[in-house]
């Protein structure tokens, strides 16, 4: 029986993204396929427990880090990551190794005799400013220390890889920036959905999706790089396009109150609809709902699976250029993605949309 160990920052439904979803079904998936899959990921809620076999058969081994009030976090993270991969990789000798999350593949270097897949989801060095927006103490000083550490560790990582895997060509550029001669190790999946879940059917019952006027809806965590905010300011020329439009956010984040104040702002209560963090069930009926998706990336989209899981309910979607956006859509038709990032791009774009329903169909 083949042996997997995946190495993870978080798996769903501990944690929710797009890489903790990935993990999680590929572990699922590689069960199906008769494998022994163990995870290793950071424990997010200390009411779960360290170790457990999922219904689907996944065994989980969750380890304890510090909480991000802690004003340690930023040190003392990353060395209780490499410790708890560390003694997995130790425990599971005849495992085949797939790391997921740079911090938690460090181990490794020192490993070199080991075999290791290295799924390249996305550059966590540039992440690190955008996504971390106050979550933790980190002072200026040392945030260009930990950029450029972090940047050397990822370089080490792809330099380490037997294989590498990125999710799209957008992913593999950035392996080569890091290193010209690990793009040459890389081999292109891109994302993958279940179809039996993410498929047309009936909406979500909400008062939102039955009212008057197009109902436009995004996925995203609440963070400058995933543009709500650019979204949310591009609503009045959206409104000036097509009166009655309405959006609903689904999504928490560190720019949740920034957010809810610019709603305020700009007079949209009534036409913006912050729904929080929503259910599984509740994100499938809410794509099936819309007449559009909108995914307003700014920077560093690594595959796309909303814009995937949208179009597998039968539901077009319009996004920004940002990193693999373009991937997904232009080969669909180019009109559907924006000339820009920017508030007016994406309005412009949506406004196009929603005029053109021979383009929506």
């Amino acid at each position: 029986m083949t042996k997997v160990l995946l190495l993870s920052n978080g798996i769903t439904p501990d944690h929710l993204g797009g890489l903790q979803r990935y993990v999680r079904e590929l572990a699922s998936a590689l069960v199906r396929a008769g494998a022994e899959v163990t995870v290793v990921a950071r424990r997010k809620d200390p009411a779960l427990p360290l170790r457990e076999t999922a219904e689907d058969g996944v065994r989980i081994v969750r380890f304890a880090g510090p909480a991000k009030a802690s004003r340690l976090y930023a040190a003392s993270y990353p060395l209780a990551a490499a410790r708890a991969a560390s003694a997995a990789i130790s425990a599971h000798p005849d495992h085949v190794l797939h790391t997921h999350f740079p911090l938690q593949a460090l181990p490794l270097l020192a490993r070199r005799r080991r075999p290791l897949v290295h799924t390249f989801h996305a550059p966590v060095h540039r992440e690190i400013s955008s996504e971390r927006q106050g979550s933790y103490a980190l002072p200026g000083p040392l945030e260009a220390t930990l950029v450029a550490a972090s940047r050397r560790a990822e370089a080490a990582m792809v330099r380490r890889a037997t294989r590498i895997v990125t999710l799209s060509a957008f992913m593999r550029a950035e392996v080569a920036d890091l290193d010209a001669a690990a793009a040459g190790r890389v081999t292109l999946v891109p994302g993958g959905i279940d179809t039996g879940r993410f498929r047309p059917g009936p909406p979500i019952a909400h008062p939102w999706a039955s009212g008057d006027g197009p109902l436009l809806f995004t996925a995203r965590r609440l963070v400058p790089r995933t543009g709500v905010g650019e979204l949310v300011a591009a609503m009045p020329g959206i409104l000036a396009r097509a009166p009655g439009a309405r959006l609903v956010v689904a999504g928490a984040g560190a720019l949740g109150e920034e957010i809810a104040g610019r709603v305020a702002a700009l007079g949209l209560a009534g036409s913006v609809l912050l729904a929080g963090r929503v259910s599984e069930e509740d994100l499938v009926g809410w794509y099936r709902a819309a007449d559009l998706v909108v995914i307003p990336t700014q920077e560093l989209e690594g595959f796309g699976l909303s814009t995937a899981e949208a179009l597998a309910c039968g539901t077009p979607v319009v996004a920004t250029p940002a990193g693999a956006n373009p991937e997904l859509l232009a080969p669909l038709d180019p009109r559907l993605v924006a000339a820009g990032t920017s508030p007016e791009a994406i309005a412009l774009t949506v406004g196009d949309a929603l005029a053109d329903p021979e383009l929506l169909a």
